[in-house]
């Protein structure tokens, strides 16, 4: 058993196969070793999900900055990105993130796409101010009578 360092092409996908040149079996008679195939096997990730150079991923936004706007920070394979959140963003909106994807295979100065869909956080556990305020807010946004 012969150990071998092999690369990996950026942009490999599950089923990838990389050929080492003459690193296969010996040939018929003592001839020539033949090529050895390897076939890649991509591990998922809990972050990402990944659909052909294109990645998909959650983040998770509070109530305030879903109502607001405001900034988040969204982790890639390149590093933290800032993702600007428009006042009024619903919960599971997606954003599309060019270039932020995989490395696209023969090609690894172009990258797919990544797709941050977002999911907003209610508070769990209020004040009584807080609570008061939502109530407020409740008022405010809710004809008389239709509230429920």
């Amino acid at each position: 058993g012969q150990k071998l360092s092999v690369r990996i092409p950026p942009g490999a996908k599950t089923g990838t196969r990389i050929r080492l040149g003459g690193k296969g079996e010996e040939g018929y008679a003592g001839g020539q070793p033949g090529d050895l195939f390897l076939v890649v096997k991509v591990q998922d990730d809990p972050n990402y999900e990944r659909r052909g150079d294109d990645l998909y991923r959650d983040i998770y936004i509070d109530l305030y900055t879903a109502v607001l706007g405001g900034e988040v920070r969204v982790p890639t394979l390149g590093g933290d990105v800032h993702l600007r959140i428009p006042p009024g963003t619903s919960s599971g909106k997606t954003f599309r993130l060019a270039g932020r994807g995989m490395p696209i295979l023969r090609s690894p100065n172009r990258h797919g796409d990544l797709y941050a869909r977002v999911l907003v956080r209610v508070p769990e556990r209020l004040t009584d101010e807080e609570r008061a305020l939502f109530e407020r807010l409740a008022r405010l946004r809710t004809p008389e009578g239709q509230r429920g």
